[in-house]
């Protein structure tokens, strides 16, 4: 009975310590759900699957706004309007604009296009 309760409390142990990394992120994608500002250069169109895609939700005065994920990783990305040129750009502010997002695709010109 001693050595069942030794198993039972290092299980326990175990289960807290892996709640604790997939708190803080330190098992590999707990993190990864924020926002971050990325050049145009590590812009990944992921497509419009839902385990796998990059939306775009519109642009500020700054930015452009993308919803990402790939498989269990996503998050939001922030690229400079200087930076990307879409052809269609979407206020962030209209209340028109769909907050599920538009899929994006490339022109021959290489100018983005929201759909």
């Amino acid at each position: 009975m001693g050595t069942a309760r030794v198993l039972s409390r290092g299980s326990v142990a175990a289960l807290a310590v892996a709640a604790l990394l997939v708190a803080t992120g330190l098992a590999g994608c707990g993190s990864a759900r924020e926002t971050q500002q990325i050049p145009v250069s590590a812009f990944r169109n992921y497509g419009a699957s839902p385990l796998q895609h990059t939306f775009y939700i519109g642009s500020d005065a700054r930015f452009h706004r993308f919803q990402w994920s790939n498989g269990k990783q996503g998050g939001t990305w922030l690229i400079a309007r200087a930076e990307m040129d879409i052809v269609n750009e979407k206020s962030i502010d209209d209340p028109g604009v769909g907050r599920a997002g538009y899929f994006l695709s490339r022109r021959d010109d290489g100018r983005w296009m929201a759909h």
